[in-house]
């Protein structure tokens, strides 16, 4: 078992779950509470009751590191890594890096295809499964011992409200069939859980074995069955008018 201290530790322990089940989220992007231009905060209004997701509550649920910045973080690492494995910075997607990870052998390079792929699928994945990976996941997998100290919490928080504020921009008010939404996804996907006990009680299920340090993501799964997911009306009956929020 992994320490607790290591930078994903936790992503790894984590209940293994074939399908995302994001309906909560998009049952919270619904309820999106207006705020001022730059916030660092979101807001969602559940049968009138305020929850907040801030880099507390993003804290809390992935174990992630938040702290600040390091100077000049945009610029860090080198295109050394990538500009060995790669012809063409645009054709590192998805589908190319993991080509690129079966087909290596076991050595230094390895190693550091694996913290690309991961840190471009999970970390800071993109919409479109053939969209070019991020200039700073490229730069970062060049150094694997400086992605261990780097914020990827707040990085991924960030990488949430900016999520958040252009979905918002783009469906005013208005449902619609296709919408994307990059980065990591998995603390808003569980937020309303967390936070709504009716709905904890009704589709979540506690994880036996879990270390006393683990974040919420790891001691909680959905309640198993043969579903991808579950309808949006079950969640609403279950939501039904409660305004218990914790």
């Amino acid at each position: 078992m992994c320490h607790v201290s290591n930078t994903f530790c936790h992503m790894f322990h984590m209940p293994d779950e074939p399908y995302l089940k994001l309906l909560a989220v998009w049952m919270l992007l619904l309820r999106t509470i207006s705020t001022e231009e730059g916030e660092d905060t979101s807001w969602f209004a559940v049968n009138g009751v305020p929850i907040r997701y801030f880099m507390r509550e993003h804290t809390l649920i992935s174990g992630l590191d938040c702290h600040e910045y390091p100077d000049k973080y945009e610029k860090l690492g080198s295109y050394a890594f990538v500009d060995r494995h790669f012809q063409s910075h645009k054709e590192i997607t998805m589908k190319f890096v993991e080509e690129k990870l079966l087909s290596m052998r076991a050595c230094g390079d390895r190693l550091s295809m694996v913290v690309l792929y991961f840190l471009g699928t999970v970390i800071r994945g993109r919409g479109k499964y053939n969209a070019p990976f991020d200039p700073l996941i490229l730069r970062m997998a060049n150094n694997v011992e400086v992605c261990k100290t780097f914020p990827w919490g707040r990085l991924t928080f960030d990488d949430a409200i900016r999520s958040i504020n252009h979905m918002m921009k783009r469906l005013k008010d208005k449902a619609k069939k296709n919408v994307n939404f990059p980065g990591f996804i998995l603390p808003l996907k569980m937020l309303a859980f967390e936070c709504i006990p009716a709905l904890n009680a009704q589709f979540r299920e506690g994880v036996d074995g879990c270390m006393s340090k683990c974040p919420r993501m790891c001691k909680w799964r959905f309640q198993s069955n043969n579903m991808k997911g579950f309808p949006l009306e079950n969640l609403y009956d279950a939501l039904g008018e409660t305004n218990v929020c914790v």
